[in-house]
């Protein structure tokens, strides 16, 4: 469009963009010609006048320009629609007939920004930058056409809001006002909270892997659920036949959503809870010389930009000697870093190092990935964000 505000961009930083990623970064361009206000559609130049790309402006965050088109359509109502159809359509693909899914992805379905989870017949909805923030009544539109949900609930207190200069809200923007309800995540009925403070009530990108980890189990296995959340592993793999599994976690809102979950499964007498630290759990356990067949962790990112990398390594060595420790020869150790700023050989080399100091050696059984409904973008390394292992011990 002739009229739609342009940047140039530096030369050195057209590669980046051609080859498909999304973000401009404030650095990365020399100048804008127009006044773009937050959430206005602007174009992306190279320094001879070739578009590279189209997107929304954000005149706060160090990230300016998501680039939503590789061209310059027209950003109306057409377009979005058209771009969630394409969403959910991938989803009834890769999921089929699942009721809780992540139906948008942000970057990974080219809507960069926008967040929405359905649970059956809920939705839940999440606006990271400026313009998907302005957008938000035309989304919450849409959504209803498609899907007619009974309720909308927007979950817009991430942090990463502060760095568009948006506040903290949640909230519901359609339908009733209670936002506790019970859906099938996996093979597991969960009590879930929509206004969860963890993710959107639950880890929708963790579904399959409760179920890929369950196939892991050999009856009669005691199974340790680390930063355990509401206890998908735990359920799983009780379902699939461990004698007992014990969930970890430091929320007491997560433990006792577990509980009630664990009743729903009718597994309740064989799962332990403990409201804790898992770091300090496991050093108790250290100390006590527990035992279990099969380990879970999947704590939190420990860090959220490259600065602090080093240290969260060192966070991430810690906790997998104390859980190898708890492992003999034939146990299983599974193991997540849900960070974008920790690639999977960082992550690999941190474990086998962790391993040197348990005295344990490991095999490589299964390599895990955020569940299909998380689409990665090659050209966007951030939207490969989740990264797990399952090992066998050896030698001990």
């Amino acid at each position: 469009m002739a009229d739609r505000p342009h940047l140039t961009l530096i030369p050195r930083q057209t590669h980046r963009i051609e080859r498909g990623h999304s973000w401009v970064f404030r650095s990365e361009f020399t100048d804008i010609v127009g006044e773009p206000t937050d959430g206005d559609a602007v174009e992306v130049r190279d320094r001879r006048g070739v578009v590279l790309g189209s997107g929304l402006y954000s005149a706060n965050s160090q990230i300016a320009v998501r680039l939503l088109s590789r061209r310059s359509p027209a950003f109306d109502r057409d377009f979005f629609l058209a771009g969630l159809r394409r969403a959910i359509a991938l989803r009834d693909e890769r999921l089929p007939g699942r009721p809780c899914r992540r139906l948008v992805s942000s970057e990974g379905d080219q809507l960069p920004g926008l967040i929405v989870d359905q649970y059956g017949d809920r939705i839940v909805i999440q606006t990271t930058t400026a313009g998907m923030d302005r957008l938000l009544p035309m989304w919450v539109d849409l959504l209803r056409g498609e899907l007619s949900p009974v309720q909308i609930v927007e979950r817009n207190d991430l942090h990463v809001r502060r760095h568009e200069g948006l506040p903290e809200r949640v909230g519901v923007l359609h339908g009733p006002a209670g936002t506790r309800i019970t859906a099938r995540v996996g093979k597991v009925d969960v009590d879930i909270d929509l206004l969860d403070p963890h993710k959107t009530g639950a880890y929708l990108d963790q579904q399959l892997n409760h179920e890929a980890v369950a196939r892991w189990v050999r009856p009669g296995d005691r199974v340790l659920d680390c930063f355990s959340h509401l206890g998908g592993f735990a359920l799983h793999a009780l379902l699939a036949g461990a004698k007992e599994a014990i969930a970890v976690d430091s929320a007491e809102a997560s433990i006792a959503g577990a509980l009630r979950s664990a009743e729903l499964a009718g597994v309740s007498e064989r799962v332990v809870t403990h409201c804790a630290n898992a770091f300090d759990w496991l050093r108790a356990a250290d100390d006590a010389r527990e035992r279990f067949d099969l380990v879970v962790l999947d704590p939190p990112s420990f860090t959220r930009n490259k600065e602090s990398v080093a240290g969260a390594m060192r966070g991430y060595k810690e906790i997998h000697v104390r859980g190898l420790r708890r492992l003999e020869i034939g146990g299983r150790l599974v193991t997540f870093t849900c960070s974008h700023h920790v690639p999977a050989p960082l992550f690999l080399e941190t474990i086998l190092a962790a391993a040197v100091d348990a005295k344990r050696t490991l095999r490589l059984d299964e390599s895990l990935q955020a569940s299909p409904d998380h689409p990665v973008l090659p050209a966007i390394p951030e939207s490969e964000y989740l990264k797990g292992f399952v090992f066998t011990v050896v030698d001990a």
